[in-house]
């Protein structure tokens, strides 16, 4: 170890996922683990997480994954996500007490702070809206989404973000994506090109936040001088959600007046600066809402899902006001309460009652199983038509 001290174990992948790890690997949950050795003299080892091929030390149970074992005051260990240790001295750039502190600063504030109250409040559930949202079975407790609302800025990157954030911690207009997976992995090197493409092709900053275990060493500020590159916390193994509900919290937390959301098998091209002007223009305090870019498939009640039940009674779709978006939305701040409610819901695992007349049928929110689908679904339950 570099600094003596004891080793500690850190959660590194869930199932079907890979660990990159300076150490040793340990896959199960609980009590029950199954460890594996680096190859001797190997310093790190890929390891590929799923009962194929490391069989099943926990039979039945859901929140099975990979943990790394990490010593603090090495080089491994310096580059871990923040949201991982139980202590860092990375520079904490979002959390529930600032997101509080800031509800009197002007209308960002105000909109921030509502978007953000229903997460962070242990009251929440006892206000007016709070009341009508009842928590299901699968809820995460208050504690877990006030974790899952802080964020760190890279020590590497905290130049950058102090540029664009300044004094009141907004950026005016940001490209955001969000990423996990090893620093030699596919992920790693697509969210690179992407990061590129913003480099190449924009004049404005992109904010990639990493909810994995390490990122690659060579993404520094003289590289990617646009680059913002914050960490958070995964969200637990057994939460049993899909890991791109991620891109919601990126969104929420991001702290971008006008942004644009970017997957990480995307780039972007020539004029795509145009975009923010017309963004800001379309979503306001009057229209607060994302806006989808239209998706070339069109998806219809043909097509799985159990929101149709509720948008397109008997395959006839008149709830739903928007055709098939992408996504990848672009939004304004005036829009994270919309982002908030919609993630809220999955969350809490809150149920929509039925509605018009028993013509809208309930819909438990976590059976909408990805986020494109819930953009959607959140779009057409609030009559969006852009």
């Amino acid at each position: 170890g570099g600094s003596g001290e004891e080793a500690v174990w850190i959660f590194c992948c869930g199932q079907w996922q890979d660990c990159l790890c300076a150490g040793r690997v340990r896959w199960g949950n609980k009590d029950k683990w199954k460890i594996v050795d680096p190859k001797p003299g190997e310093k790190e080892q890929q390891v590929k997480c799923n009962i194929d091929k490391l069989g099943d030390p926990f039979p039945g149970d859901d929140g099975k994954h990979c943990q790394c074992e990490v010593t603090p005051g090495t080089p491994f260990f310096n580059s871990v996500n923040p949201g991982l240790l139980s202590s860092t001295t990375a520079k904490l750039v979002t959390s529930c007490d600032q997101f509080k502190e800031g509800a009197n600063d002007g209308d960002v504030g105000a909109v921030q702070w509502e978007a953000m109250e229903a997460f962070c409040s242990p009251t929440w559930p006892e206000t007016e809206a709070g009341s009508k949202a009842k928590a299901g079975p699968r809820a995460f407790s208050v504690e877990l989404m006030q974790s899952l609302m802080r964020s760190w800025v890279d020590n590497r990157f905290v130049d950058v973000h102090s540029r664009y954030f300044g004094e009141s911690g907004w950026v005016n207009r940001a490209f955001v994506n969000y990423y996990a997976g090893p620093p030699t992995g596919k992920h790693a090197a697509m969210t690179e090109q992407l990061i590129r493409s913003v480099h190449e092709f924009s004049k404005e900053p992109i904010i990639v936040f990493h909810f994995g275990v390490a990122t690659p060493e060579w993404w520094t500020k003289a590289k990617y001088p646009r680059l913002v590159l914050l960490h958070s916390s995964p969200m637990p193994a057994n939460a049993g959600r899909s890991f791109n509900f991620n891109k919601m919290r990126a969104m929420l937390l991001s702290k971008a007046k006008v942004g644009i959301q970017l997957d990480s098998d995307q780039f972007v091209a020539p004029g795509v600066d145009a975009m923010f002007k017309v963004t800001e223009r379309e979503i306001t305090k009057d229209y607060a809402m994302p806006i989808l870019p239209a998706h070339f498939l069109d998806r219809t009640p043909r097509d799985t899902g159990k929101y149709w039940e509720r948008f397109c009674p008997k395959d006839k779709c008149k709830w739903q006001t928007a055709r098939w978006g992408h996504a990848h939305p672009t939004w304004t701040y005036w829009a994270l309460p919309w982002l908030s409610r919609w993630l809220r819901r999955n969350f809490r695992d809150e149920t929509l009652p039925v509605r018009e007349g028993g013509s809208m049928a309930a819909l438990r929110i976590i059976d909408v199983p990805e986020d494109e689908d819930l953009l959607n679904v959140g779009t057409w339950e609030e009559r969006g038509t852009k």
